[in-house]
């Protein structure tokens, strides 16, 4: 049996389960990636399902579970990239090496999953999905509030970074410390796809300049590559 189970969702795998396969791959983790059904109940296959469910009661993804440690589970993404940092990361590399760093490290990640990933996502869903699911177009009010959001976002990620490249150099430029750590992992699981879904999101990405090229920089990490064939695929 692998020592981590990771839940992502079958053919919609998408960036917070991807954050999981980054900070797998980056700890040399044995891991299988077990799909659930988007939307379904079914008992044993779907995401709402009873057997998924009595793993996740949020009825989302991603979950790990922890064979090594009497089948531990633990969900939230944030929640799972602190838990693999402090159970796994004997160096302390990803989460911090002193209280200070790891206080910096978790103020970018708190960051990332509470201002960053909820306005991204409310605008993808509103361009790609709103129509279907309400019989309507959103409001122009509604696109901006999400837009103006996530510019606001993006500049406070250029600020960091240019103010990190200042100090150790644009190939150490990462957001909380000279390395990557979790932080960057969770913030390139929404980050990593504007590349591909810019354009139909209607974001400028070209008004943004050091952070563009972190995006780059972070896709090419081995682990990152790993990870997204792994995710979703499932090998």
């Amino acid at each position: 049996m692998p020592h981590f189970s990771l839940y992502v969702l079958k053919g919609l795998w998408g960036p917070n389960p991807l954050k999981i396969g980054i900070m797998l791959e980056a700890l040399g983790a044995d891991y299988e990636v077990k799909f659930v059904e988007f939307g379904s109940s079914d008992k044993e296959t779907g995401v709402k399902g009873a057997d998924y469910l009595n793993l996740c009661e949020n009825g989302r993804t991603p979950t790990l579970v922890d064979h090594k440690r009497n089948d531990f589970v633990i969900w939230e993404s944030g929640a799972i990239l602190d838990y693999l940092c402090s159970a796994y990361d004997s160096e302390n590399k990803f989460h911090g090496k002193t209280p200070e760093e790891r206080a910096i490290v978790m103020q970018w990640l708190f960051f990332q999953v509470t201002g960053h990933s909820p306005v991204q996502g409310n605008l993808y869903f509103a361009k790609m999905y709103w129509k279907t699911a309400y019989g309507e177009d959103p409001t122009q009010v509604t696109l901006n509030r999400f837009k103006n959001e996530l510019d606001r976002v993006f500049h406070v990620y250029e600020h960091r970074l240019q103010r990190q490249a200042s100090l150790n150099g644009e190939d150490k430029a990462f957001l909380a410390l000279d390395r990557p750590t979790i932080a960057d992992y969770s913030a390139l699981g929404w980050l990593g796809m504007l590349p591909d879904v810019a354009g139909k999101l209607e974001i400028d990405m070209q008004k943004y300049g050091i952070l563009n090229k972190y995006i780059e920089r972070m896709r090419n990490l081995p682990e990152a590559q790993a990870a997204t064939r792994r995710v979703a695929s499932g090998h």
